[in-house]
């Protein structure tokens, strides 16, 4: 009987000690997955790729609105000739704005990158 209770003891204590490692190791995992993020939040490559996907939604939305533009007036609609003018006019004007628009976002990337360092993944 005193050996099955030693042995039940041995098994215990066996078992809380596995539990304690590992539950230290976890910690430890956590600790550095923390401390990884941390660094990569500040990486100046995570900052130029948060940027280039605004950019990239900028010219998204710009090509989008030229799509609209050019679709709006359909050719099945009857119009009168001074309301078809009218909507000439107005699709016009709004090509103009939208590559207006792409032309200052085109050009401030440029002078983003020509005044910002130059920054690329080497491997």
């Amino acid at each position: 009987m005193l050996y099955l209770c030693l042995a039940l003891c041995a098994m215990f204590l066996t078992f809380s000690f596995g539990r304690y490692l590992s539950a230290r190791t976890r910690l430890v995992e956590k600790t550095i997955d923390e401390t990884i993020a941390r660094k990569l939040s500040a990486s100046p490559i995570k900052i130029e790729l948060a940027r280039l996907k605004e950019e990239n939604g900028v010219m998204r939305n710009l090509l989008i609105d030229m799509v609209e533009n050019e679709t709006s007036l359909s050719q099945t609609t009857h119009m009168s000739k001074v309301d078809k003018a009218r909507a000439e006019n107005s699709r016009r004007l709004r090509r103009r704005e939208i590559f207006g628009e792409a032309i200052f976002t085109l050009q401030r990337t440029q002078n983003r990158e020509s005044t910002a360092p130059y920054s690329k993944i080497r491997g």
